[in-house]
């Protein structure tokens, strides 16, 4: 059977054997210090499978599952578990944390069961994806307030990605500023640039760390030393650990 596209979903009987059998696997990506390249941390990327082996983009699999909330908090549980037993023994451990997954249950915020997974708080950094509308930054928000009250650090994803708003408050609030690669493409555009140096400047005002996706080539990596960035993370430095289930 072809891949599905991103923008394809899955149909329900896929979706409930990647759920019964766990046929998730998790993508550890570093994340290097950008003048040493030192690992400081990994990203957990989800990923998952037919019965056969085959790989199922994950988007088709959110995509699906946010049709269903229930079933997509028991996924996102299933999938963060794992990520967290299966991660590096060292550095930080940044995992993405999908808002709808958290505001979807009934429980106190303090006792919901997402949380219960983030147990070293100074290993784990929460990303928090950029937003589409006003009612994703207001989920956004509210997420990053439970996990600052639990000591948790938190990053704003995808900074500048293409379809996404920018959220001033959550800008403010989170602890890191992950910016998307899309900024390599624009850098030669000045006022995107200078839109660049001025968020940079700021996290560095108010002592934020700043990572710049999609770092792929020595040029990309030449850009990120220039603009002074803390961290870089992308294809130029192949995933250290790849564990899965399936």
């Amino acid at each position: 059977m072809p891949h599905l596209s991103v923008t394809q979903g899955l149909d329900t009987e896929t979706l409930l054997d990647i759920i019964e059998h766990q046929r998730i696997g998790a993508e550890f990506q570093p994340i290097k210090h950008t003048r040493t390249l030192d690992t400081i941390g990994h990203e957990a990327l989800a990923r998952f499978y037919r019965r056969n082996g085959q790989p199922i983009p994950p988007q088709s699999v959110f995509a699906t599952l946010h049709h269903s909330p229930v079933t997509l908090v028991q996924a996102e549980l299933m999938s963060k578990r794992w990520q967290t037993e299966s991660a590096p023994a060292e550095g930080l451990l940044f995992l993405n944390l999908d808002p709808d997954a958290f505001t979807v249950s009934s429980s106190a915020p303090d006792q919901h069961p997402m949380l219960q997974l983030l147990g070293e708080p100074d290993r784990i950094v929460v990303e928090i994806i950029e937003n589409a509308s006003i009612q994703d930054a207001d989920r956004s928000m509210w997420l990053a307030e439970c996990l600052a009250a639990r000591g948790i650090q938190t990053a704003l994803d995808d900074i500048g990605g293409i379809g996404t708003m920018l959220s001033l408050p959550i800008l403010c609030s989170v602890d890191i500023f992950k910016f998307d690669r899309h900024w390599l493409q624009a850098i030669h555009q000045p006022a995107q640039r200078r839109m660049l140096a001025m968020l940079l400047r700021y996290a560095k005002e108010e002592n934020k760390k700043t990572v710049l996706e999609g770092i792929e080539t020595e040029n990309d990596l030449a850009i990120a030393r220039q603009l002074k960035v803390d961290y870089v993370q992308g294809y130029l430095f192949r995933p250290e650990f790849i564990n899965t289930r399936a």
